[in-house]
């Protein structure tokens, strides 16, 4: 399993696949998933604001986080996208990106990850992955997303 930090044209499709397999996500949230990739890829990572780490096995991608720095902050980071392809859940590759992650965000000098899921049924399972890498729940926006789908807000520091 090889990591990198730099996207591709290529990848996008990949990611789309990606986040496709999890069932997770409406096409609207791929959607804009895709539109971080291409604004990273037209402007780099320090202009556009959102960073990149990808999976791969023998270059192709299996998972991957989006993270940048919150605006108006002095050391505010947000977890835009953490995905795995479906097949490869459960072997750390999500472990890993996290882990990845904390530490490009340490290095840019940030302190704090912000990370917002869903409270539906199905994403139990995210927030079970958030609460066993040791993130805290710190706020609950009562149906932000929809009818009974409210936000639920992890926070963790980056070292």
């Amino acid at each position: 399993m090889k990591y990198r930090t730099s996207l591709k044209k290529s990848d996008i499709p990949s990611m789309k696949e990606i986040l496709v397999s999890s069932g997770f996500f409406y096409e609207t949230e791929v959607e804009i998933a895709l539109e971080l990739a291409l604004e990273n890829l037209q402007k780099g990572a320090e202009r556009s604001g959102y960073y990149f780490i990808l999976a791969e096995e023998l270059e192709k991608p299996l998972g991957f986080a989006c993270f940048g720095p919150v605006p108006g902050t002095q050391s505010s980071y947000d977890l835009y996208w953490i995905a795995v392809h479906k097949s490869e859940r459960g072997k750390g590759i999500g472990t890993i990106l996290m882990n990845k992650t904390r530490e490009t965000i340490k290095k840019q000098g940030g302190q704090n990850i912000w990370i917002e899921t869903s409270s539906r049924p199905l994403y139990a399972p995210t927030r079970q992955f958030y609460r066993n890498y040791g993130c805290k729940q710190v706020a609950e926006i009562n149906e932000f997303y929809g009818e009974k789908d409210n936000k639920i807000i992890f926070g963790i520091k980056s070292s």
